[in-house]
Formats: structure tokens, sequence, C-alpha cells
């Protein structure tokens, strides 16, 4: 008897949520403008790759360019460092790694878009163990393509028109 009252309730708590519109975060909801797109950028990168997944999971028909078709245009994830922290013989300790890159969105008939992704990350000089310095700077790199290419979608997904 217990159970079918904890039943009950369960379900009379989720129809309660999705009946005032309640989604789960992390839910890629495009707007009905954006389910046709035209994907344009280096489609030779990994970070390319990642944007049309991310596109597709999120229900997008990726297609060509033409008039009548929003276009997404990515640039590459460019990246820089910089020295964060030195220790008494002004050696670098800390470097601080900065990714970013651009986006635009050129829908029919309305004027074009920008949008920019940056990231601050820091990681530590091995310079003793430069085999795992390098093999870290890398997956660093990869962890920044996967987490721009999900903002990209997030940002997407904050857009009406």
């Amino acid at each position: 008897m217990l159970t079918r009252i904890k039943a009950g309730v369960l379900i009379l708590l989720t129809l309660l949520l999705a009946g005032c519109g309640f989604q789960l975060r992390g839910g890629d909801n495009l707007a009905p403008e954006l389910q046709r797109l035209a994907l344009v950028g280096d489609d030779k990168t990994q970070f390319y790759r990642l944007v049309a997944a991310r596109l597709q999971r999120a229900g997008v028909q990726l297609v060509e360019p033409d008039a009548l078709t929003p276009v997404l245009t990515i640039s590459a994830l460019g990246q820089g460092n910089s020295v964060a922290s030195v220790n008494a013989r002004a050696d670098a300790l800390e470097y601080a790694t900065r990714f970013s890159t651009r986006f635009t969105l050129d829908m029919p008939d309305e004027p074009r878009q920008v949008f920019n992704v940056t990231f601050n990350r820091s990681f530590l000089d091995k310079s003793e163990q430069a085999l795992a310095s390098g093999r870290e700077q890398q997956q660093l790199r990869e962890q920044m393509e996967f987490e721009a290419a999900a903002q990209i979608v997030r940002q997407l997904n904050r857009l009406s028109f």
C-alpha cells in the first residue's frame, strides 16, 4: 500500500513538472528556425567535428548553404599561453592558457550575429617530465575543444527569433 502511494506521488510530481514546462539542464532545444542549419568551417579539424556532432545530437539537420538556410560559421580554436607564476630563479612554474573562438550566425533577412567563446585554464610546467607535460597540454586542448563545442550549442539554445 505504501509503495503505491509513493508511486502515485512520484507520477503526480512528474506530471506537474512536465505541465509547467520544466526541462532538465543540458537539454539542447534549439529554436525551430535552427533545425536546418549550414555549418561552415574547417571540416578537417576535430573541433568542427565536435560542433557538428553536438548540433546533430540537438536535432539539427546539417545541410549545404543556400539563401534560405541559416549559416553557422565557426572559426578555429585559438590558444595562447602566458606565465602565471615563477620560482625564485625566475623559472616558469605555472602557465595560464587562454582558449578562444568566434562564431557567427547568418539568418535570412536578419543581421549577422557574432559570438565569442573564451576559456582560461592553468597548468603546471613539468620541464623535468617533458612527455607528461606535453600529454597534459594535449588533454587540456581536447577538453577545451569539447567545452567550446558545448558552449556554442548552449549559446544557440538561448536564441529566439
